[in-house]
């Protein structure tokens, strides 16, 4: 998955067109699937998200125009938008879970290699992380959002998402070992 980045273009008071947001929609459709389905951690429940952010950019752009700097980065948040309110409900449930927990490393940033290994190793991940995590890691550790919008975003305490990045990053350091340790096993055999 390649992260969608906004595509540098110059400021001016032309609003986006429906036809520029579909486009935008079709070119990175293979990353918004593989972020879809990594959220959600259910291909139909992906599905109906993709649609979802459609429709969401869809009815933004007719009540506030989309301006063409954002048009690229847009896809991405709709998506993310709309598989939370998919996963509103599983989030609300497993927040007190996390407000036990440490927060112990929840400052770090995600190192550019950890992306790789997000993307390589996203099936394991999925499996590993709930849905509180999976979206932590991707706002915080990708995306760099603050503790502050995250916890507003999610509907959740900032000391939730503050231990749900701490273990997101304490999952990834062991499936980084775990890899490495592979490699090596399968180099020496």
């Amino acid at each position: 998955m390649a992260v969608i980045t906004i595509n540098e273009v110059s400021a001016s008071s032309a609003t986006a067109s429906t036809e520029e947001v579909r486009v935008a929609f079709e070119e990175h459709q293979q990353e918004l699937t593989w972020l879809a389905e990594f959220l959600t951690d259910d291909q139909y429940i992906a599905s109906m998200c993709l649609a979802g952010g459609r429709t969401l950019s869809d009815n933004k752009n007719k009540e506030r125009s989309l301006y063409p700097e954002n048009v690229e980065k847009w896809p991405q948040e709709a998506t993310i938008c709309s598989a939370l309110e998919l996963k509103r409900t599983r989030i609300a449930e497993l927040a007190s879970m996390y407000e036990s927990l440490d927060p112990a490393g929840a400052d770090l940033p995600l190192p550019p290699d950890a992306i790789e290994l997000v993307v390589r190793e996203s099936d394991l991940i999925r499996l590993r992380l709930d849905s509180i995590g999976r979206f932590v890691l991707i706002l915080r550790g990708i995306e760099r959002h603050s503790v502050d919008f995250i916890a507003c975003l999610l509907g959740i305490s900032k000391h939730a998402v503050e231990a749900a990045y701490s273990h997101a990053i304490g999952l990834l350091e062991v499936i980084y070992c775990q890899t490495v340790l592979e490699s090596y096993e399968c180099a020496a055999a």
